[in-house]
C-alpha cells in the first residue's frame, strides 16, 4: 500500500511542478486550461495503481479535486470525463460502476461551483476547504461501496490517507502559486523603478538643452547691442539645444513603446543604402569611410523605427573611431534569416561594457545618455530580432 500511496504522490507533485513551471513561462500562472490538463494526465496515471483497498482505490480524487475548484465547472466536467472514460478502460463497468459515476460526478459539481469562493479565500481557508471536501468524499465513498468492510486501524489509515495527502499537495500547490505571484510582483516593481529612474535621468537631460536655450535666447532680447553675427550664432546655438532636447525625448519615448504601429514589407538593402546617404557627411567630417554590400532581404517592420535603429548604431560606430577608419555594413540571408553586420576599426571596448549595453545611463561617451542604444535594443526586440555584440574594434551583428 505505501508504494503505491507514495507513486500516486508522485505523480501529483510531479504534475504540480510541471504546471506551474510552465505558467511561470507563459506568465499565466492562473490559466485553467494548464491546470485542466496537468489534473487530467495526473489522474490518467494514478488509476493504473490503486491502493489497497476497496474504496479509495487510488489518489486520483486528489487532482479531481484541485483541478475543480482552481478550475471550475467546465475543467470539472472534463476531468469527469477523463476519470470515466480512464477508469473503465482499466476497470471495466464494475458492481459499484453506477455508484462510482453519482459519487464522482457529484464531487465535480460541488468543486465546480464552490470554485469562484474558493479561489477569494486566503491559504488557510483554502486548505480547510480541500480538506473538508475530501474527508466528506471518503467516508461518503466507504459508506456506500463497503457496507460490510470491518472497521479497524488499517481501515481508518486508509480512510484519512487522501486527506492528510490533498493537506500537503494543497499547501505546497499554494506555496508555489504564491512564490511565482510574489516574484512576478517583485519584476512588476523593478520595472517601474526603472522606468522613474529614466524618466527622471530623461529630466534631467532635457533640462540642461533648455537652459542654455533660455540663456542665449535672454541674451539676444536683453542685449540691443550684440552684433548680427552674433545673434546668429547664439540663435542657432539654441535652435541646437532644442534639438537635442527633442532627441532625448523621441529615444525616450521609442523606448517606452518599442512596437511598430503599423508594419509593412521592407526592403533592407534599399533602407540601410538610404542610411548611408544620411550618415556620409558626418562620415567624411569624422575622416570614415563607408563600405557596404548589400543584397535585397525583405522582412517585416516599421520603416521610420527601422531607420531610426540603424541610424542609432551607425552614427555610434562612427563616434568610435575619432581618428578616422572604416565602417563596413553587409547584409546576406543565413538559415532563412535575415543577418545584417555593421562593424567598423574603432577603439574597441571591453567585455564589461559590452555587457551593460542597452542598460539605462550608461554610454561609453562623455556626454551620452544611453538613450540610443536602448532605442535600438526595444526596436529589434519589436520587429522580432535578436542582435549580439563583438568587440574587435566594435562589430554588431544583428538578425
Amino acid at each position: 500500500m505505501l508504494n503505491e500511496f507514495l507513486l500516486n504522490l508522485l505523480f501529483i507533485l510531479v504534475g504540480i511542478f510541471l504546471q506551474h513551471l510552465w505558467s511561470e513561462k507563459t506568465g499565466h500562472h492562473q490559466n485553467k486550461i494548464v491546470i485542466g490538463i496537468a489534473s487530467a494526465i495526473t489522474i490518467t496515471l494514478c488509476i493504473p495503481f490503486p491502493l489497497e483497498s476497496s474504496f479509495v482505490e487510488d489518489l486520483k480524487l486528489i487532482p479531481y479535486i484541485i483541478g475543480g475548484l482552481y478550475g471550475g465547472i467546465v475543467t470539472s466536467t472534463i476531468l469527469f470525463v477523463v476519470i470515466v472514460v480512464v477508469f473503465t478502460f482499466f476497470y471495466g463497468v464494475t458492481d459499484t460502476y453506477i455508484t462510482f459515476l453519482i459519487m464522482y460526478g457529484v464531487l465535480g459539481l460541488v468543486c465546480g461551483f464552490m470554485s469562484p469562493t474558493f479561489l477569494n479565500s486566503n491559504l488557510s481557508k483554502k486548505l480547510e476547504t480541500m480538506v473538508y471536501v475530501t474527508i466528506v468524499f471518503t467516508i461518503f465513498l466507504f459508506v456506500f461501496t463497503n457496507k460490510e468492510e470491518i472497521i479497524t486501524i488499517h481501515t481508518i489509515m486508509m480512510l484519512f490517507s487522501p486527506t492528510v495527502a490533498i493537506f500537503v499537495v494543497g499547501y505546497i500547490f499554494e506555496s508555489i502559486r504564491e512564490t511565482i505571484s510574489l516574484r512576478q510582483k517583485i519584476i512588476k516593481t523593478e520595472k517601474s523603478e526603472v522606468v522613474s529612474q529614466l524618466a527622471a535621468s530623461v529630466s534631467h537631460e532635457v533640462r540642461n538643452p533648455l537652459t542654455v536655450t533660455r540663456g542665449f535666447l535672454q541674451l539676444v532680447l536683453e542685449s540691443d547691442t550684440i552684433e548680427k553675427e552674433k545673434r546668429d550664432e547664439y540663435i542657432k546655438l539654441a535652435i541646437d539645444e532644442l534639438d537635442t532636447a527633442s532627441n532625448i525625448i523621441n529615444d525616450y519615448l521609442t523606448f517606452a513603446k518599442p512596437a511598430p504601429a503599423y508594419w509593412e514589407l521592407l526592403d533592407i538593402g534599399i533602407h540601410l543604402k538610404h542610411i548611408e546617404d544620411i550618415i556620409s557627411s558626418y562620415a567624411n567630417m569624422n575622416s570614415v569611410g563607408i563600405e557596404s554590400d548589400l543584397v535585397t532581404c525583405v522582412i517585416q517592420g516599421n520603416k521610420q523605427q527601422f531607420q531610426q535603429c540603424f541610424l542609432n548604431i551607425t552614427k555610434n560606430c562612427i563616434e568610435a573611431m575619432p581618428d578616422g577608419g572604416t565602417l563596413n555594413i553587409y547584409t546576406s540571408i543565413l538559415n532563412k534569416h535575415v543577418l545584417i553586420e555593421i562593424s567598423d576599426t574603432g577603439i574597441g571596448m571591453s567585455q564589461e561594457q559590452i555587457n551593460r549595453i542597452g542598460e539605462p545611463y550608461f554610454s561609453t561617451k562623455e556626454k551620452g545618455t544611453g538613450l540610443g542604444m536602448m532605442v535600438v535594443f526595444s526596436i529589434i526586440k519589436g520587429m522580432k530580432g535578436s542582435i549580439s555584440i563583438e568587440s574587435k574594434g566594435l562589430e554588431q551583428s544583428l538578425q
